[in-house]
């Protein structure tokens, strides 16, 4: 049985979004399911595009997402030998030709044919063929190489996603696999790596079907067999267009310095254009099991904004505290919180459990839990507001009564619950108050577990300068 191997192979010449990791991640899935070889590809070959930073970015992504290669990163800039080596072999064997047409040519040639209703392309004129005459070779021209397509027949292959396609041979002229530097062109050099690199399955964007006819037909010109191919629907951002940097995609490192988790984002992803059955929520362990190419959608599919919040806010709840709190740390030094101010607070840990159930990233976490490592700094309307004199004689009981109680959430709940009684109050009317002089805002969780975890000490020591002003 022949080993699957698969292959990621991005174009470093921007940020990589989501629609673009997911060719990533489907090949990454299908060769941990198959227990074969997932193999990391750069097609660095557009030189004035491509950037150090940009593969970079790539690869942070993908070892963000936990998507790892067996093999690789093969550069295409540095096989450069190679495919001049099959170029060179394709010649020699009548496989391919120069060309020596020049760019004013063709484009007349294209006008013409325009004109005349007939779709434009290459006409063969320096195609070698048994009994023609080729033209004298222009002095001081550097021909293109051109592949010489079958003239007859059709080019079909049955696509995982898009089932049965087929393209006549009449449809495809003679294409450039090398420039007049003898630089190689882009569909020249895929078939050599994926012939070189044994690849079974190419799971990719749709928008390289096209491509697909001329690349089979060089494949079987160099003796190699296709592999299976899957067609990925496009991925729609979330006004219908194609998701892209242009039309506001985030990068996939974004997503991480949003505060998303890295399973969250996984999982948001692999039902961006797959399923197994209903399930929305499973974990990275899962997906590779279920994985499977007969469950490919066939139609675009919508990124929802929403939906991944609402998976991110799950996996937060059911996430290990001690990690969050160590992820929350960037999040509060963006909040001019640092180490020392964390040291000083209660415990990072237990702050995090308390505030992240109603967290959709681990920013707002940091967020909701700032107040735990500022000085409060109640505004002054809402302390009009709640801090009354008909308030201040029931502030004053339970702060002696919380000198003395026992210091959990129980214990606090009761000391509120009788000062409530003893004042005829509602639970409003005293924690508001509370909330304000010990957090700084009226926005907190439960009060008796806030109080817990900012210490008799500091809770006293607030709720006493406030009554004694």
């Amino acid at each position: 049985m022949t080993t699957v191997r698969t292959r990621f192979a991005p174009s470093p010449t921007g940020f990589i979004h989501l629609g673009n990791i997911r060719s990533a991640l489907y090949p990454w899935a299908f060769a941990r399911k198959m227990k074969g070889t997932f193999v990391l590809r750069i097609e660095d070959t557009d030189v004035e595009r491509s950037t150090a930073a940009s593969v970079d970015a790539i690869l942070e992504g993908m070892a963000w997402l936990g998507l790892n290669f067996d093999e690789g990163p093969f550069y295409q800039m540095q096989r450069m030998d190679r495919y001049r080596e099959v170029i060179g072999q394709m010649v020699e064997q009548g496989l391919a030709y120069p060309c020596y047409m020049s760019t004013e040519e063709l484009d007349a040639l294209r006008e013409k044919q325009r004109e005349a209703g007939e779709k434009p392309r290459y006409d063969g004129t320096w195609r070698p063929e048994p009994g023609k005459v080729l033209p004298t070779p222009p002095e001081g021209v550097a021909p293109v190489i051109r592949f010489k397509n079958p003239l007859e027949g059709v080019v079909a292959w049955d696509d995982a996603v898009k089932g049965p396609v087929e393209i006549s041979n009449e449809e495809l002229d003679d294409l450039v696999i090398a420039r007049p530097d003898g630089t190689p062109t882009y569909n020249f050099c895929v078939v050599v790596d994926d012939l070189d690199m044994r690849i079974t399955h190419v799971i990719r964007g749709d928008d390289h079907v096209n491509n697909t006819p001329r690349q089979i037909n060089i494949l079987r010109a160099l003796g190699g067999e296709p592999p299976v191919y899957a067609h990925l629907p496009t991925v729609l951002n979330e006004a219908g267009e194609k998701m892209s940097k242009r039309h506001g995609a985030m990068s996939v490192t974004g997503y991480r310095d949003a505060g998303y988790l890295p399973e969250a984002v996984l999982n948001y992803l692999a039902r961006l254009g797959w399923s197994h059955g209903d399930a929305e929520i499973f974990s990275r362990e899962q997906f590779v099991e279920w994985f499977d190419l007969e469950h490919l959608g066939k139609s675009p599919a919508q990124y929802d904004q929403d939906k991944l919040s609402w998976l991110n806010n799950h996996y937060i709840k059911e996430a290990d505290n001690a990690r969050l709190a160590d992820l929350a740390k960037p999040f509060f030094a963006a909040l001019d919180i640092d180490e020392a101010a964390l040291a000083s607070g209660p415990d990072a840990v237990g702050v995090v459990a308390l505030m992240k159930d109603r967290a959709t990233t681990i920013k707002e976490i940091a967020e909701g839990a700032a107040m735990f490592y500022r000085t409060p700094a109640p505004e002054p309307e809402a302390l009009a507001q709640h801090l009354t004199d008909a308030v201040r004689p029931a502030l004053a009981d339970l702060t002696a009564a919380l000198r003395s109680a026992e210091w959990t959430k129980e214990g606090i709940a009761a000391a509120l619950k009788a000062t409530l009684a003893a004042h005829k109050l509602k639970m409003p009317q005293l924690a508001m108050p509370v909330r304000l002089l010990v957090a700084g805002t009226t926005h907190t969780p439960s009060i008796d577990a806030v109080l817990v975890l900012f210490g008799r000490e500091r809770v006293l020591g607030r709720l006493e300068a406030a009554l004694a002003s």
